[in-house]
């Protein structure tokens, strides 16, 4: 998958070990995030990005000119792919679990 990230990534210690639930809730959330996009793009500007603060892991939705320092920026078309039908769109939960697996080490 190709991401395009504005930002440097977080990089888990190896010591940083998250549990498998943990990862999935986190991937829930940008999943959400995505698809509420999906649902209503109308609602919002072309520049939306999907935001995560590296510290805290923290989500957003803004524009890419709202974004401060330590926030790892994900361009919203790279997280969405076209449906099963090929007449729609749906959230590509491959690159969001991909997102996820970055913040959350799971052994």
């Amino acid at each position: 998958m190709n991401f395009k990230l504005y930002i440097c990534i977080k990089i888990n210690n190896m010591s940083d070990y998250s549990s498998p639930a943990e990862r999935d809730i986190f991937n829930e959330k940008i999943y959400e995030l995505i698809n509420d996009y999906i649902e209503d793009s109308e609602a919002y500007t072309p520049d939306m990005v999907l935001a995560i603060q590296s510290s805290s892991n923290e989500l957003k939705m803004c524009s890419m000119y709202e974004i401060e320092v330590g926030w790892d920026v994900y361009e919203i078309e790279s997280l969405i792919r076209v449906d099963e039908s090929g007449t729609g769109k749906e959230v590509d939960i491959d690159a969001t679990f991909d997102i996820a697996s970055r913040y959350f080490f799971v052994i």
